[in-house]
């Protein structure tokens, strides 16, 4: 794939993955899941063949990222509720940098109705 482009239409996550912590996991050849968010899955849904971006720090470009292709609500224990991205790496979602505006609780979402 080329390099990818985002457009005020894109839709896409961008996440703080600090110090690695939320352990992206390897499931299949390229497809990775994310870890635990804390995102409305209503918002999840919408998320859906968007773009998911990971960053160390807001104005640091992102280091991994892809296509999102499904998500699923951790049922139980610790992060009971919160949304599990899988999604399929594409190289060309490394080095991708963020707006400044719109960050919060360690995550920007863009999602234009």
């Amino acid at each position: 794939m080329g390099r990818v482009t985002m457009t005020p239409k894109s839709k896409r996550i961008h996440l703080i993955e600090k110090d690695h912590k939320n352990r992206l996991t390897m499931v299949a050849d390229k497809i990775w899941e994310s870890g635990c968010w804390d995102i409305p899955e209503s918002m999840a849904k919408k998320l859906l063949e968007g773009s998911i971006l990971l960053h160390e720090k807001p104005k640091a470009a992102s280091f991994f990222g892809g296509i999102i292709l499904n998500y699923r609500v951790q049922r139980e224990g610790k992060f009971e509720g919160m949304i599990i991205f899988t999604f399929e790496y594409d190289s060309s979602h490394r080095g991708v940098m963020a707006d400044a505006g719109g960050w919060g609780k360690d995550m920007k979402i863009v999602v234009k109705n």
